[in-house]
């Protein structure tokens, strides 16, 4: 299908989210982020004629989603209406792939405006007023999201890891050969050596200067300190990382903007730094973020903002228009 807008990281697509869907390869997408409808009846767009309709429009995007990401890929999805959700994760749960990560609690801060209102008095309300919303985060595994960053950025990273499984290479020696230098207090094998070079464990100098003087000094000449400062500076990396955003820990569910959008791009449209935690935990540069309820184009912007490339799908063309002006626009002031 011939997109809509195209330049060298964004693709634009103007038509029914699941049938573009069905035209994406397999396993091709590192990042979903996706607001669909609600189903809460606000405009147009946003009206099925009833919950399993609704479920059953939304099963079907799904299912298409399971399969264009990749197996060690992240999707986020947003909802707000607490009768709807359960069966959208139900359906999550027993159909696909998909793995409930975290649910994110967005405080919108609308309370302000409930001033009127006095806790200490009988006001009679039969509800509490919502001013929240929440992002379901999925994996294809089942792990946490600090445990997925860890795994996938940290200890690939690991310079003790990298370096000792190199240096292992060249000296022509197995894990179990050097295991037996650091045998148990019962004088059997331990799993030290396999932690060391995973990247779970850090060896400390003096166990580092004993492989040394086993190959004769012939290996591992890189010094003991380059390695530590090297980890070092890539823990700091990610504790940055987390901290990025007005020293609130970005690994934290309950979250805050400091941004409120007037609705002149979309009347449901996200704040952008919201939009940036996410792409900056669960991406890397180059990778492809994927947004098939595209709505004017946040996703897209904040992907290229960050260096990501994006696929955005979106039904009515009149947003397809602000989003192309959007990237346009973006494009001409970092010259990407």
């Amino acid at each position: 299908m011939k997109p809509y807008y195209k330049n060298e990281f964004s693709t634009l697509y103007n038509g029914d989210s699941l049938e573009i869907l069905k035209t994406l390869k397999d396993k091709s997408i590192n990042l979903i982020h996706i607001d669909p409808p609600y189903n809460i009846h606000i405009a147009e767009w946003d009206k099925w004629e009833s919950i399993e309709k609704y479920v059953e429009f939304m099963g079907n995007i799904f299912q298409e989603l399971d399969r264009v990401l990749k197996d060690n890929g992240t999707m986020y999805f947003w909802h707000m209406d607490m009768k709807q959700i359960p069966h959208l994760l139900l359906y999550l749960e027993k159909e696909t792939n998909f793995n409930l990560n975290n649910q994110i609690i967005w405080n919108k801060g609308d309370w302000r405006a409930l001033s009127w209102l006095n806790p200490t008095q009988d006001n009679n309300l039969r509800s509490w007023f919502t001013t929240t919303e929440y992002c379901y985060m999925f994996t294809k595994q089942d792990s946490t999201g600090l445990e997925q960053i860890t795994e996938e950025h940290i200890k690939p990273k690991n310079p003790f890891a990298k370096y000792l499984r190199e240096e292992f290479d060249n000296a022509n020696i197995t894990r179990k050969e050097i295991a037996k230098l650091f045998p148990s207090k019962t004088g059997g094998l331990t799993g030290c050596v396999s932690n060391w070079l995973n990247g779970d464990n850090i060896i400390t100098l003096e166990q580092y200067n004993i492989i040394k003087e086993y190959v004769n000094y012939v290996y591992f000449n890189k010094e003991y300190e380059e390695l530590r400062q090297e980890y070092e500076e890539l823990r700091q990396e990610y504790e940055e990382l987390r901290y990025t955003f007005n020293l609130e820990p970005l690994m934290n569910n309950v979250w805050k903007s400091n941004i409120r959008n007037d609705g002149s791009n979309h009347i449901c449209e996200k704040p952008l730094d919201l939009i940036e935690k996410i792409i900056r935990v669960s991406s890397n540069k180059g990778d492809i973020i994927l947004d098939c309820f595209n709505g004017s184009g946040t996703t897209g912007i904040v992907a290229n903002q960050l260096k990501r490339k994006y696929i955005g799908i979106e039904l009515l063309e009149e947003n397809c228009e602000i989003t192309k002006n959007r990237l346009q626009s973006l494009q001409m002031r970092l010259d990407i």
